[in-house]
C-alpha cells in the first residue's frame, strides 16, 4: 500500500527553504490579493500565457519588445505597464490569444521562488475544486505556498491554504503533520461562513481598500467559479492539460 500523500503549508516566503516534504511535490502558489487571482481570470477569459517576471526592469524590457505587461508594486499600476494585477482588468476578450507578462510585488516572486519544484500550480478561492481534483490526480505531496505581504504572514492566503487543505484531506485522503496546514485549517473552518465579513479585517485588505472594487472583492473570494488550472511550464503559466 502507498504511503499517503501529504500537505505542507509555508505561510510567508522567507520559510520556504525550510520545507520538510518529500519529493516529488507540487508547490501552489497562493497571492488571493490580486496575483493568482488574477492569473485566473486572465487564463479564463482567453490570455495565451502569462509570463512572471520577479523585476520590473525585465517587464520595462519585455514591454519595449512589444508584450502587453500588466504589472504592480504596492497595490498600484507602474506607470509604463499597460495594466495593473486586478483581476478585472481580465473581464473582457480584447487579451484572447496573446501573452502577458506580469510583475507583482509578491506574487510573481514567490512563483519564482518556487522554481525548482517538479510542478508549480497557482491556487486561488476561484479555481479551488478544480485545483483540488487536479492536484489529487498528479500523485504527488503537496506544498502551498503563501506570498504573504512582503515576506511577512497574511491572512487571505493562510485561509486559501486552510481551505485547500481541507478538499485535499476530507475529500482525497491527503494527511498533514504540519502545524502550519492546521492552523490555516482553524483558521478556515472559523472564517468560511462569513469569508467577506472575516476578511475586512485583514491588513493588506485595509492597504488595497481604495483599489480593491467591490466587484473585484467579490470575484476574488466567490468559491469555484473558474475551472481553470493554471501551471508554470518552463517560463510560461499556461492551463493545465491533464
Amino acid at each position: 500500500m502507498s504511503p499517503k500523500k501529504t500537505i505542507e503549508v509555508i505561510l510567508a516566503p522567507r520559510l520556504f527553504s525550510n520545507i520538510s516534504t518529500r519529493r516529488p511535490y507540487v508547490v501552489v502558489v497562493t497571492d488571493v490579493f490580486r496575483a493568482t487571482t488574477s492569473i485566473c481570470a486572465a487564463l479564463d477569459y482567453g490570455v495565451k500565457a502569462i509570463i512572471p517576471v520577479k523585476r520590473i526592469r525585465h517587464a520595462r524590457f519585455l514591454g519595449r519588445l512589444g508584450y502587453i505587461v500588466a504589472a504592480e508594486r504596492g497595490g498600484s499600476k507602474v506607470k509604463f505597464a499597460h495594466l495593473d494585477n486586478s483581476a478585472t482588468s481580465f473581464f473582457h476578450k480584447i487579451f484572447k490569444g496573446k501573452e502577458i507578462v506580469y510583475s507583482t510585488t509578491n506574487g510573481t516572486k514567490a512563483i519564482k521562488m518556487a522554481s525548482s519544484a517538479s510542478e508549480i500550480a497557482i491556487g486561488s478561492f476561484v479555481n479551488l475544486n478544480a485545483l483540488a481534483d487536479w492536484l489529487n490526480r498528479q500523485d504527488k505531496n503537496v506544498i502551498v505556498l503563501c506570498a504573504g505581504w512582503k515576506n511577512r504572514v497574511n491572512m487571505e492566503d493562510s485561509l486559501f491554504a486552510g481551505a485547500l487543505s481541507e478538499i485535499l484531506m476530507d475529500q482525497y485522503g491527503f494527511t498533514t503533520d504540519c502545524d502550519s496546514a492546521k492552523m490555516a485549517l482553524d483558521q478556515w473552518n472559523m472564517a468560511k461562513d462569513d469569508l467577506l465579513g472575516y476578511i475586512d479585517k485583514s491588513a493588506h485588505r485595509n492597504r488595497l481598500r481604495n483599489l480593491v472594487s467591490d466587484r473585484l472583492l467579490k470575484y476574488t473570494f466567490t468559491l469555484n467559479s473558474s475551472k481553470v488550472v493554471p501551471v508554470l511550464k518552463r517560463y510560461k503559466i499556461v492551463p493545465a492539460k491533464d
